[in-house]
């Protein structure tokens, strides 16, 4: 079987397993990129540029191609600048792939491994690959050809001994560590990308963990493929793995060519590896400045103007170097190839990279994983059912059989209503982990291509938040209705379930717009409390709405709660009487009036049902409009 990516760049699969890769090579040619820095108390500081990288030459082709440094030096920058990660807005200098710019959406087209670990826990190796694999390979190919590159894949990876097994949650015991990150690695291989990109690929791996990971990295590149990779401090076995090395130093480059070479290049500039030591750590010792420091005539302000003289010391002989003016050289011929093909109008830009698949078909393969994810997690799903019967039972054991008696009748229905409605709306604080959760999964699979986020979005309303509310409703609408004993009658059943039902969609579509707008779990929902707990103070029942000033009032007409208790109270209250033994002593119609609530038509009833739906679509349409405009480059 044969399969190509977009261009020139093929892979041919065999029925053993063997794959012959053609890598690519890509340049950066005087590469900056900056960032807004704001200094003081938050909307009053003011806002500076800070540079991250400053004017980087590099060139990386087929092999391992490691980016060495110490933190904050810019190596995840640099690699995500090359994989079309950042915003362009921030970036200067030219980025060529093969010789020529690359596509619009040129991420999608590459693989992105990112440093921690992004993968759905509840799905099997497998199933995460072939999640991949219907969404990223053409849907040209049969169902036959996507599961023999999956096992072309899992087969690769050393990963058929646990292909059936879950990877694994908080919840769920599933694979080792390193075999999450071959997962996560598996994921990109799917579209057999041209140039694939880790950052930091070690990280949080014991050291034989990290060292089958980078062996696994090294057996990819020998097929041809192009690695490029940060790395903080590897240990000696990992460093011979490295075909080419850059070492960064303060977003400048300090050295750019051959590993079998760095050693050589620093001892010509004064800096000699002691025996024994491990050529990164001596390296970031340099670096940083730490590797001559007088541990008796140590002082901070002089230790740190030593380290800047380093630094520049470090960047200018690189500059000088017979190393750098290699790499100087093949930058200048890619740039003056690709000059001469624009001045003969040889050019012609690949087009942009589209989606490998319709917008239904992504919609069906999110949807069953979100289905799938529910099934597997039964501590959200199963327990937000059995609390909702808890509950039910709870309200039907304590206004059991309410009767219709003159002192207890209004009162006992009126706090039932408002026990149900809050009940509903507090019960969806755990929809703020809608999205929040996933949202590293869903940056990570929209950068790279999986789907449109109208895709995602809709199998979360169609999958998630309607189901998860729907059921528990029903169950706890039968339940509380017939034991404390409301009107009989299916219309009225059906209304009190339904407006349950609104209440609830509404409350989880605020708390899904929560989601998608604040990044930090506690924070949405502390917002999302403090909503709740303003709507219900102008709900009606804690104050009458007509006694509160009028620049306040409009608030009631944003209150869930309000609009919930008012089609609960129409619907059992209306032409409801009430006896003091046989006498009627007051009809629910007088309550009614009493708390300016209009009834007189089936109208004043479904205007608040319908309230509480547009207030849902509302809020869904606004979490949506965040999904599409949220910045998803890093």
């Amino acid at each position: 079987m044969t399969s190509k990516n977009e261009g020139e760049h093929s892979v041919d699969f065999t029925r053993s397993g063997s794959i012959k890769v053609r890598g690519s090579v890509i340049s950066g040619h005087n590469v900056k990129y900056s960032v807004d820095v704001s200094k003081g108390p938050c909307c009053f500081g003011t806002v500076t540029q800070k540079d991250i990288l400053k004017g980087v030459d590099c060139i990386f082709k087929p092999g391992m191609n490691a980016i060495l440094g110490p933190s904050g030096c810019g190596k995840s920058s640099l690699l995500d600048v090359l994989a079309g990660r950042k915003d362009p807005k921030s970036l200067q200098g030219d980025i060529f792939f093969d010789g020529v710019p690359p596509p619009d959406n040129f991420k999608c087209m590459v693989g992105y491994v990112v440093q921690d670990d992004i993968v759905m826990g509840t799905l099997t190796v497998r199933e995460n690959f072939l999640f991949s694999a219907s969404l990223r390979l053409p849907s040209s190919l049969s169902s036959k050809e996507r599961n023999e590159k999956v096992d072309t894949v899992i087969e690769e990876l050393g990963l058929s001994h646990c292909t059936d097994t879950k990877v694994g949650n908080e919840f769920i015991r599933g694979v080792s560590g390193g075999e999450r990150k071959r997962t996560n690695i598996g994921m990109e291989l799917i579209i057999s990308p041209p140039v694939m990109f880790l950052d930091e690929p070690t990280t949080g791996l014991d050291a034989n963990t990290a060292n089958s990971i980078m062996l696994l990295l090294k057996s990819l590149a020998m097929k041809g493929r192009t690695i490029v990779f940060s790395i903080h401090q590897p240990r000696y076995s990992i460093y011979r793995l490295f075909d080419s090395l850059m070492m960064l130093s303060k977003g400048e480059v300090v050295y750019h060519g051959p590993t079998s070479e760095a050693l050589t290049h620093f001892k010509s500039i004064g800096y000699t590896i002691q025996e024994h030591n491990n050529p990164p750590d001596f390296f970031l010792d340099v670096i940083r400045g730490d590797f001559n420091v007088d541990l008796d005539t140590l002082d901070p302000e002089e230790t740190a103007t030593d380290k800047d003289n380093i630094h520049d010391s470090l960047v200018q002989s690189y500059k000088d170097s017979s190393v750098s003016s290699q790499i100087q050289s093949m930058l200048r011929a890619i740039a003056e190839e690709y000059k001469s093909k624009v001045d003969q109008k040889q050019v012609v830009r690949s087009p942009p990279i589209q989606y490998k698949t319709s917008f239904l078909r992504q919609l069906m393969i999110c949807s069953g994983r979100t289905i799938k994810n529910l099934v597997r997690n039964p501590q959200t799903s199963v327990m937000q059912i059995f609390v909702f019967l808890i509950l039910a039972a709870i309200l039907g054991g304590i206004y059991w059989q309410v009767d219709d008696d003159c002192k207890s009748g209004i009162q006992n229905r009126v706090g039932a209503f408002f026990f149900i409605v809050m009940t509903q709306v507090f019960n969806n604080l755990s929809a703020v982990e809608l999205f929040i959760k996933e949202r590293p999964i869903f940056m990570h699979e929209n950068v790279s291509g999986f789907y449109r986020v109208s895709a995602y979005f809709f199998s979360k309303i169609f999958c998630d938040v309607i189901p998860m509310r729907l059921f528990p409703v029903i169950l706890f609408s039968v339940v509380t209705y017939y034991m404390i004993g409301f009107v009989d009658g299916a219309d009225k059943m059906f209304i009190y379930m339904l407006s349950i039902f609104s209440v609830t969609t509404a409350a989880s579509a605020l708390a899904f717009f929560y989601s998608a707008l604040v990044k930090i779990y506690a924070v949405a929902n502390l917002c999302l409390a403090l909503s709740y707990v303003l709507m219900m103070v102008f709900s009606g029942l804690m104050i009458n709405v007509s006694s509160i000033a009028e620049w306040l009032r409009w608030i009631k007409w944003l209150s869930i709660f309000r609009y919930g208790l008012n089609a609960l109270y129409i619907n059992e209250l209306k032409d409801h009487s009430f006896y003091n033994g046989t006498v009627v002593c007051e009809q629910g119609n007088f309550y009614l009036s009493e708390q300016g609530i209009e009834y007189e038509t089936d109208f004043d009833l479904w205007q608040n049902i319908m309230a509480l739906l547009i207030f849902a679509v509302f809020f869904l349409v606004l979490s949506y409009i965040r999904l599409v405009t949220m910045n998803k480059l890093r």
